[in-house]
């Protein structure tokens, strides 16, 4: 069954029960991905999970439901189970249904990779990576992966207002974690590429990357100037998102609360939501309300610009919304969550960064970073390795420390951004940034 017809079976319905506000929120997912492990095929998995929620407005209350099961006497019964629910829901968020942004509004976007590629291209892609990896070192050894995927995405709002949208979306990937021992000890490295091509040099940025950190000693405790890896800069942003979400902000769970117009970072740090970023093919024209998404700066020159908003907290803040309405599922209600957040590239080679560091540490791993972060005071504490810093460059590896401070002051700390952005995997949710140098952070080691 396609949406037009689920479409029209839930709006007879709701008709037929008297309501005047809904709409019909529908998510089909699909993902394939295929894994080789020690030279072997070790894994191929597909997956499809979708279906389709109801909600609709009950004497001040919003109600919903939702079902995976696409037959017409469970869609028909949808509607008396989201009434029924109306009833029971005890808050204060005033039911609103979009009208729409206008057709001019709505950015036209390629529908890029929505088909899922056959299992053999990704069979021939993680047995290719295999044999680059292992003639990329003779220390690889038992433990190295290669991996390949891809995933697609059809999302269709419609509402009682007229409003109806649809537009599908998909990604690919590959992925390489080379292990090596030199016989003392194993070390590892990890990359990826969005896409399925083989000839990127994906393999020999993993290979490089665990060979480079053999030998890894400890550092002293102290404080250090320091240089998160852009890979370690998404996952930050990934672990501190919810201090941009101006439903945070009202409940008091963001310390950015009241502060958009103020400096809240280093002037040379920009962040911003952007939904059409060219690295990003997971791109989405609009929100699970069916508000036009845009790009906008969250940070700009390190003035906190603005919060993100739904319909709901837009209006009880007093503020316009902001296209980043989210729903996790189907059976989610809706939330707030950025896009591709990214920090824009700042005007230093990654040469240019470390000599801007001087001496210091440059750091490629963050381990547990969700478990050490507390996304309301933003305090952390986290297990990092990497590398000394000695004269503007990079030397021997480390490990072990711990690296502690306050993601707001680590915002005010920034003191350089290098040029080159990276993308992490494609995603409706996702992050790229550069490298960052950021001053004066509390490091335990020995």
């Amino acid at each position: 069954m396609n949406f037009e017809q689920i479409k029209e079976i839930l709006f007879r319905q709701a008709v037929a029960s008297g309501l005047s506000d809904y709409d019909v929120y529908f998510r089909m997912a699909s993902d394939a991905s295929t894994e080789a492990l020690n030279k072997e095929l070790s894994s191929s998995t597909f997956g499809v999970v979708g279906g389709v929620s109801f909600r609709c407005a009950v004497n001040g209350r919003i109600g919903s439901a939702s079902t995976q099961c696409l037959e017409e006497k469970e869609l028909t019964a949808l509607v008396a189970r989201a009434i029924a629910n109306a009833a029971v829901i005890d808050a204060d968020e005033d039911p609103i249904f979009f009208e729409g942004s206008g057709e001019a509004a709505y950015r036209r976007v390629e529908q890029t990779n929505a088909d899922l590629p056959v299992a053999a291209e990704l069979r021939r892609a993680v047995m290719d990576l295999q044999e680059q990896l292992y003639s990329a070192s003779e220390l690889m050894t038992d433990g190295t992966t290669s991996a390949a995927g891809a995933a697609s995405v059809t999302v269709s709002l419609a509402n009682s207002k007229g409003l109806s949208l649809s537009h599908s979306a998909g990604m690919r990937y590959t992925y390489a974690e080379a292990i090596v021992n030199d016989g003392k000890e194993p070390s590892f490295g990890t990359a990826f590429a969005p896409s399925l091509d083989i000839n990127t040099d994906i393999a020999k940025k993993a290979t490089e990357e665990a060979l480079a950190r053999l030998g890894a000693g400890a550092v002293k405790t102290g404080q250090y100037d320091v240089i998160f890896c852009a890979k370690q800069v998404r996952a930050l942003l990934g672990a501190f998102a919810g201090i941009f979400s101006g439903k945070n902000a009202l409940l008091g769970l963001s310390l950015l609360a009241g502060k958009e117009g103020e400096r809240v970072a280093a002037e040379c740090l920009t962040v911003i939501d952007d939904p059409f970023y060219a690295e990003n093919t997971m791109q989405m024209p609009f929100d699970a309300e069916g508000v036009a998404t845009r790009e906008k700066n969250l940070i700009e020159n390190g003035v906190l610009k603005t919060l993100l908003y739904d319909l709901t907290y837009a209006k009880k803040a007093g503020k316009q919304p902001t296209g980043n309405a989210a729903r996790g599922s189907i059976a989610d209600p809706v939330s707030i969550s950025p896009y591709c957040l990214r920090v824009a590239p700042g005007e230093h080679t990654e040469d240019e960064l470390l000599q801007r560091l001087d001496n210091g540490l440059y750091i490629t791993e963050l381990k547990g970073l969700h478990a050490g972060a507390d996304a309301v005071t933003g305090d952390f504490s986290i297990e990092s390795s990497g590398f000394l810093v000695e004269n503007g460059k990079r030397t021997k590896p480390v490990r072990g420390f711990t690296v502690a401070g306050n993601f707001f002051d680590l915002l005010k700390a920034v003191d350089g951004v290098a040029d080159h952005v990276e993308m992490g995997l494609p995603a409706i949710s996702g992050t790229a940034a550069p490298d960052i140098l950021i001053r004066g952070l509390s490091v335990a080691g020995e």
